[in-house]
Order: structure tokens, then sequence, then C-alpha cells
């Protein structure tokens, strides 16, 4: 490694640990809110009971303190990853993987696509102990957990699957339209990335959210019948509630 690019990671990691240690202090100051504030705030009196109060200040309390743990563990993760090479590293292995099948360097689509594919399996196993620990403890603990480890794994390989599914092409014709677009390719990537964001927009609610979550229409009601009164436009074609009871507890 020459000297500009032993600066530039130094810089690299000088902005990101002091990124860290100022996210960190502020979420000190929560913390300490959160220990010293025991009773309801005025402004929030006769909105917030006592007692809902509390478990919310416990609750915010022990998050706080989950947090500050997993991201010292994602920052030490990402500084060993800078310093000892990891991103060349799983480059590599992904050009050994498709050379494996007969394909060579160049065909950087693919490569990349690999590259990526590698990096979210990674990313997946290496925080599924801060998960499993979030949901079957901290949340366990404060009463809002209702899954069972059986539909926490296929929720979460479910989960690997769609956005991989969904992350591989749209990767992909990034990837073309970089090698494609000349002087302004920058342009034509934001233009791309716009009209994607419009689509997942669109389909999500009706394609890639009941995936996860059971959809049932909003039953007839005070409440339906209320969100049709503000429909003055007629924009409201169907008015689905999602049953998340297999998640939390209500």
């Amino acid at each position: 490694m020459d000297i500009l690019e032993n600066n530039i990671l130094l810089a690299v990691l000088a902005f990101s640990w002091l990124m860290y240690v100022w996210e960190e202090y502020l979420g000190a100051r929560q913390r300490h809110l959160y220990r010293t504030v025991k009773s309801v705030p005025a402004s929030l009196e006769g909105v917030l009971d006592q007692e809902t109060f509390t478990k919310a200040r416990l609750y915010g309390l022990d998050k706080s303190s989950f947090g500050c743990w997993s991201s010292l563990y994602s920052q030490i993760e990402s500084t060993l990853i800078l310093i000892f090479g990891g991103i060349p590293f799983m480059w590599k292995v992904s050009t050994d993987s498709i050379e494996y099948f007969g394909y060579g360097p160049d065909y950087e689509i693919l490569l990349s696509i690999v590259f990526m594919l590698y990096a979210q399996l990674y990313s997946t196993i290496t925080s599924q102990p801060w998960s499993l620990y979030s949901t079957f403890v901290l949340e366990e603990k404060h009463g809002f957990n209702k899954q069972t480890l059986p539909f926490y794994i296929k929720d979460s390989i479910k989960k690997l699957v769609v956005g991989m599914a969904l992350a591989m092409p749209i990767t992909a014709l990034l990837i073309y339209i970089i090698k494609i677009g000349g002087d302004y390719f920058f342009i034509y990537c934001w233009l791309f990335i716009f009209v994607v964001s419009l689509v997942l927009i669109t389909v999500y609610a009706d394609y890639i959210a009941p995936l996860f979550d059971k959809f049932t229409p909003l039953p007839d009601g005070a409440l339906r019948n209320s969100l049709l009164l503000k429909d003055l436009k007629g924009q409201l074609t169907a008015m689905p509630t999602s049953m998340v009871s297999l998640r939390i507890k209500g």
C-alpha cells in the first residue's frame, strides 16, 4: 500500500470513528435522560399515565444500551475489514468463484453480483447473534415478541432471498448503465435509481409486503367510515390491515 492509499485509509477510518463517537455521545445523553427522568413530563400529563411511561422508559433504555454495544461491534468489525483488506479478499474469492465456472474478471456484472451475494451472506450471518438477542431476549423481556424460532428462521431466509432477487437485477442494470453511460453516466444512474424507487413504492404493498405479512380488508366500522369520509378524491381503492400478531404482541 503506497502513501496515498494509506492516507486515504486513515482519513476514512478517522471520519468513521469521529461519526461513531458523535453518535454514541448523543446516545449516552439519551440514556442519561432515560435513567433520570422517571416521572411523566408536564407536557404529557393527561396523555400518558405513569405506568405506561415507565414501561416505555425502561424499554427505551434497554434498546439504547443494546444499540450501543451492537454499534461498537459493527464499528470494530468494519475497521478490521478495512485494515486487513477484507473487501479485496472477498473480491478475490468472488473472482475465483466465477473462474471456476469458466468466467473471467472481464465479466464485471457477474463478478459484482457474486461479490454482492457473498457480502450479503456474510452480513446476514454475522448479524444473527445480535438479531436473535434483540428478538428473543430484549423484546421478549418487555413482552413484545411473539415469534417462534422456526418462524424467525423462515422469515430471515425469506428476507434474504427476496432482497437478493431484487438487488441482483438492479445492480446488474446499474453497472451496465455505468459502462455505457459515458461522461454523463451519473445522470443516467440517478434517473434509473429514481425510476426504480418509484416502481418499488408502487409494487411494494401489492407484491412484496404480502410475502412477509398477511393482509386483510379493513372491516366495516367507525374507522373505515371515517377514512372514507376523509377520502374526498376517491383515492382509497383498498384499505388492507396487516396481521402482525405472529411477530409482536399488541
